[in-house]
């Protein structure tokens, strides 16, 4: 081929895909490298530097098998992963680069004419972002950069980021990426078998989150079934418009002589692949488990299908914002939502001195209300002046997202302040906003390119705001124009036509609900959608909350599809609710009624004794028990500041554990009473809600966190008191030799310590021999063993079988878990692990029993 005429890989995926035809990546690269037998290594990176032929021999094999994309063999070769490495991270992308590049030209002198591409491969780096963990996010982003201008410079031509469990390390990665470099970008995550990353994202939000970063191709790989892949691939291109690659294992791996095998054959793994074409997957291969065989098979099928030009998705215009692991959609048929307004210290003096206070604990109640009360997005304004709003804004966004999982709304006029959030914002946030100045959209369209999210946008420009309808959609439609220009489309535009107060400006009432009725009919099948501060109707006037309601409802009819408002205000939540019921947006009323069953009705007329009395027994209600208790049994007799402590810890309240311990302890329950009446249940009530997914890892850890608060305290004052604490038991855990992730193990550990086990961290890349060591020189009970990658399962065998070997020549045993990405219970019980940890909560389960305590 003329390399000087090779389209680049961003013009080659838009013509393929435009085309209706497929683009084509490799398959497994750790498979092969077990094929071969070859094992005097330390990482598999340091094939490529010291044995390269074996690399090259796979890279032509999947290039013979019609790979138009090489996976680099780099996954782990980033700086903060390669501490004890042999070789820099330069040396070994500069070396796997050099091999693809010398690969691919060989194999086009034999005459092969497709258009090939030399890659960059990077993936997690192995420990947790901040809040789950330490690692902050520029810490992530610099290690990620370094690696990625290595790569441009050696002549990458693609940067893959795959099999990501965390969409926060993602954005790290590709801004890194995108920043610094100018490579195409494809994001690929990992899935549970419950559906979801190990963050909790489910696929709608990982879609979502993906677009908003910018870039070019989307996908996963890795994970567990082909059958659960099924699933994955079909809910992916209900939400996705980018190009979608899917890049499966060849299913779940079995161990058969002592070796990881996996038993899904090339015919079966193409007719997969088939059936991801027939519903508009663009990009396909392969991951654990696939080898050229895969891959080959799999070009045959795919090419011999007619071209198939991608048909929009069924949420094509849809206008959706998230968090790290949920999403809403705003408007559409998904109805009207509610935005939270009381985090803003316009008007309110409270808000204001916690905010000049720094008082995050405050804006967390705030939150909480907010939520509780019905609020699905939250507003969040820190403009004081006196304070530092942009670092205060990214405290409050942090704050508010270490503990909730709902999508905010990142309020301000201020570029800096804007720019500074919404890179450390975890989701795609709704950015308010912008208007019809062209300053102001010089200002904040960039940021709303740059950083993904949806935009509010108000009818104001030079001219000041309109008194009409007319005048109001002027400016809406300047806006949608401008947007276009940078590429962010009408379903990432919500119109604020602006509310006005009726006291003095009684006509333009109308002209505000009007405006929203004439864009709606023009835009709206392209996804534009639109919002309004209702309150700001009734200032100057008794009794708001009756023009409020009545304005809201006609707003709603209007088409309003989002509402900035104060979600505790009674008669602004019947009338949304009252609403989405008669609008149909509310399924067989099953919200409303769930809202206002046992709710008594007001009694006009009456005082509010005679009410009291009309109402009789009807008015008393039998409260639910709290879904938080509902799977534990608690202690009986719980004091207030015990309640207090356990609500703190499931809620993930950090910062208010240390002060709640104190309280306790001062009035004089013993540290050991604080541990077994509120610490244990509150951690049991956290891994009931996560084994049955109604809390997350993010705020599994969160919980975690807290607890160490508490125990920091619990310890302090045992220190003073020359008490030591006890251990139930100690456990060695570690991650098994030539494996550098330990980010499931560090959970474990976490976990393990807070339930008050003593855990014995030997860290990454361990060998059996140390392991030995420490389990006979400690006397050690359980033993916990952890790999990601399949190259490295092996030596999880091998760590067990030297175990036996040497505990049992002195008459010793002791018991073995295992857990890790590309294990299965089946084949943890293959390589004679006692037991199979699929998650953390599960290792606490296996240590209880081991330990009876």
């Amino acid at each position: 081929m003329n390399k000087s005429k090779k389209p680049t890989f961003r013009e080659f995926l838009k013509s393929q895909v435009e085309a209706g035809l497929p683009v084509f990546f490799d398959g497994g690269i750790g498979t092969m490298i077990q094929k071969t037998g070859f094992t005097d290594y330390d990482i598999p990176e340091d094939i490529s530097i010291e044995k390269p032929e074996i690399i090259e021999d796979i890279h032509k094999a999947y290039l013979r098998a019609g790979a138009n994309v090489i996976t680099a063999n780099t996954f782990g070769a980033l700086p903060l992963k390669l501490i004890s490495a042999k070789y820099s991270c330069k040396e070994y992308i500069e070396a796997e680069i050099a091999l693809e590049k010398k690969c691919i030209e060989e194999i086009e002198a034999e005459g092969n004419t497709r258009p090939h591409y030399a890659s960059w491969d990077t993936s997690q780096i192995g420990r947790l972002l901040e809040p789950m963990g330490e690692l902050t996010f520029d810490e992530a982003y610099e290690t990620y950069k370094e690696a990625a201008m290595i790569a441009e410079a050696a002549g990458a031509e693609i940067a893959i980021i795959e099999t990501m469990a965390d969409l926060r390390e993602v954005k790290a990665a590709v801004l890194a990426t995108k920043e610094n470099t100018n490579l195409p970008i494809f994001a690929s995550m990992t899935f549970q078998p419950n559906l979801r990353t190990l963050t909790g994202a489910d696929i709608r939000t990982v879609v979502v989150y993906l677009e908003s970063l910018g870039v070019d191709l989307i996908g996963f790989n890795c994970g567990g079934s082909l059958n659960e892949d099924d699933k994955i691939v079909a809910e992916f291109m209900r939400y996705a418009h980018l190009p979608v690659c899917v890049e499966p294992n060849a299913g779940l791996p079995t161990v058969i002589n002592g070796k990881a095998v996996f038993l899904v054959g090339a015919e079966e793994f193409a007719e997969h692949h088939k059936k991801y074409r027939g519903l508009g997957v663009s990009v396909f291969g392969g991951c654990c488990g696939t080898t050229p065989e895969h891959i080959a098979e799999m070009v045959k099928v795919i090419e011999s299908m007619p071209p198939q030009k991608r048909k929009p998705c069924e949420f094509e215009n849809a206008t959706f914002i998230c968090s790290y692991n949920s999403s809403v959609q705003i408007g559409g048929n998904a109805g009207p939502q509610i935005i939270g307004e009381r985090i803003n210290p316009t008007g309110k003096k409270k808000v204001k001195e916690a905010l000049l206070a720094h008082n995050m604990n405050f804006v967390l109640g705030e939150a909480e209300s907010q939520i509780n009360a019905g609020a699905q997005i939250l507003d969040v304004n820190v403009g004081l002046p006196g304070i530092d709003e942009a670092q205060t804004m990214v405290d409050a966004v942090k704050t508010i997202q270490g503990a909730f999982n709902t999508p905010l709304q990142i309020d301000s006029s201020e570029g800096p302040v804007l720019e500074k959030a919404l890179r450390y914002y975890n989701g795609k946030a709704l950015i308010n906003s912008t208007n019809g100045r062209q300053d102001v959209m010089d200002k904040v369209l960039p940021l709303v390119k740059k950083y993904g999210g949806a935009v509010v946008a108000l009818c104001i420009d030079e001219a000041g705001i309109a008194p009409t309808a007319e005048g109001r959609v002027a400016v809406a439609e300047k806006i949608i124009a401008e947007a276009a220009k940078y590429g962010i489309p009408v379903r990432d535009i919500v119109i604020d036509t602006l509310t006005l107060t009726v006291s003095s400006q009684q006509k333009e009432a109308l002209e505000t609900v009007r405006a929203i009725q004439i864009l709606k009919e023009k835009y709206g099948s392209q996804g534009l959608q639109f919002v309004l501060g209702v309150s700001n109707i009734s200032f100057g006037i008794p009794r708001r909350d009756i023009i409020n309601s009545r304005f809201f409802a006609m707003a709603l009819y209007a088409g309003l599809s989002a509402c900035i408002i104060n979600p505790l205000m009674q008669p602004m939540m019947e009338t949304y609710y009252g609403y989405r019921a008669l609008a149909g947006f509310d399924e067989n009323c099953l919200d409303y009624i769930e809202k206002y069953n046992d709710t008594p009705a007001p009694v006009y007329g009456l005082t509010a004794e005679q009410a009291a009395s009309a109402r009789g027994a009807s008015s008393t209600v039998t409260k639910a028990k709290s879904p938080e208790t509902a799977a534990v049994k608690l202690p009986e007799n719980l004091t207030e500041a015990e309640s207090s402590l356990i609500n703190i810890i499931c809620k993930g309240f950090k910062d208010s554990s240390p002060d709640a311990t104190k309280k306790l302890l001062e009035e004089g329950k013993e540290p050991v009473e604080i541990i077994d009446r509120c610490i244990v249940p509150a951690l049991d009530i956290v891994g009931k809600d996560f084994e049955v997914g109604k809390k997350f890892l993010p705020q599994l850890l969160l919980s975690a966190d807290t607890v160490s608060n508490s125990f920091a305290v619990i310890k302090a004052h045992l220190e003073a008191s020359g008490v030591a604490q006890e251990s139930k038991g100690s456990i060695v855990i570690c991650t098994v030799f030539g494996d550098i992730h330990d980010i499931g193990k560090n959970i474990v550990k976490a976990m393990l310590e807070n339930y008050g086990y003593t855990v014995i961290d030997l860290g990454k890349n361990v060998p059996a021999e140390k392991v030995v060591e420490t389990v006979l020189e400690k006397d050690i009970q359980l033993v916990g063993l952890s790999a990601l990658m399949t190259t490295t399962v092996a030596n999880m065998e091998d760590t067990i079988k030297l175990l036996r070997e040497k505990l049992g020549a002195l008459g010793k045993t002791c018991k073995i878990m295992v857990g890790g990405a590309v294990l299965t219970e089946d084949y943890a019980s293959q390589i004679g692990a006692d037991y199979y940890a699929k998650d953390a909560m599960v290792s606490v389960s296996i240590v209880k029993e081991v330990f009876g305590k």
